[in-house]
């Protein structure tokens, strides 16, 4: 079972780069990698607060026709939080959250019978930097890392539009290093918490925080993933694309769906994966991704349309 938790709200989208026009979608960063791991028929369960007004009805119906499993939803009268994206390559994010559903998570309760079944849990951008959610899922990482044989996944997904104090921000960050089995940065995200070169700093956190894997995706041209034994680096899939929104989102749903699908959801089997399937792994994780922005919004593939790309040497 994989087990996502952080936001949800609605993305309000620059319809065809109109200042004046936009359309709602479905989004945050750890619904969106629910979603597309829901249509690849992973079985997902989704934690997050949201709202009893018209959107969160909206983010509700959306998450139960696509597979997710909402048994440990908190529901709540604060309103849904709503993000206006620039319709670009790399959009730009304004957030209005104050005092929204999901940032008020302040409290978790799941049940053992859920809990010991969870095999990978994956966190993810804003709602692990406005507060109280950050800490709040921060102890549930550290609950889960007691309790649990749950690999961490964290992908940081950083807005600094929502960070109020970036040296508060990059004390946080070292937790995420600290916890995280696999770790998924973008480039930007890279860039805002380090200046240094990407391999000396990536190997330098590697060593230091026992990290198993590192991805660092770079948009157009690619993605590298770092081991504690190699490096590779593959090539994104070209596409015409209408908009990136949900693009790393999807691209790590894409890692969990090949690592659950082989059973390399644990420490020892995740460290011992060859080359020759991690370059598979990443291939279809960068054509989920890449499938995605050929859309607006968020809109993850299927399995259906999926099932002829996933390759697995023995």
């Amino acid at each position: 079972m994989i087990f996502v938790a952080g936001e949800n709200l609605i993305d309000s989208i620059s319809y065809k780069n109109n200042k004046n026009i936009f359309k709602t979608f479905v989004g945050g960063s750890t619904l969106n990698t629910a979603l597309a791991l829901g249509r690849l028929k992973s079985k997902i369960y989704f934690f997050s607060r949201i709202s009893n007004d018209f959107f969160g009805e909206m983010i509700i119906s959306h998450l139960r026709k696509n597979n997710v499993n909402l048994e440990l939803i908190q529901r709540t009268n604060d309103q849904t939080t709503v993000a206006f994206v620039s319709n670009k390559k790399k959009p730009e994010f304004i957030f209005y959250s104050k005092d929204t559903a999901f940032k008020n998570l302040n409290s978790f309760k799941i049940k053992k019978n859920i809990y010991t079944k969870i095999k990978l849990s994956h966190f993810s951008s804003i709602s692990l930097a406005l507060q109280p959610s950050a800490n709040t899922l921060i102890n549930l990482i550290k609950f889960l890392k007691k309790n649990t044989n749950s690999l961490i996944s964290i992908d940081p997904n950083i807005r600094p539009g929502v960070i109020e104090n970036k040296k508060w921000y990059l004390n946080h960050f070292k937790k995420f290093l600290h916890y995280g089995d696999i770790i998924k940065m973008s480039d930007e995200d890279y860039n805002y918490v380090s200046k240094k070169k990407y391999d000396s700093q990536i190997y330098q956190w590697i060593k230091t925080y026992k990290i198993s894997i590192f991805i660092l995706t770079l948009g157009e041209h690619g993605s590298i993933l770092y081991t504690q034994k190699f490096k590779i680096k593959v090539k994104a899939k070209k596409v015409i694309t209408k908009d990136s929104v949900g693009a790393g989102d999807c691209f790590i749903a894409g890692i969990i769906f090949y690592l659950e699908k082989f059973n390399n959801l644990d420490l020892m089997s995740l460290n011992n994966i060859s080359k020759t399937n991690w370059i598979n792994c990443l291939n279809f994780a960068n054509l989920v991704s890449a499938k995605n922005c050929s859309k607006e919004g968020c809109d993850p593939p299927f399995i259906k349309d999926m099932k002829k790309f996933i390759k697995f040497q023995k």
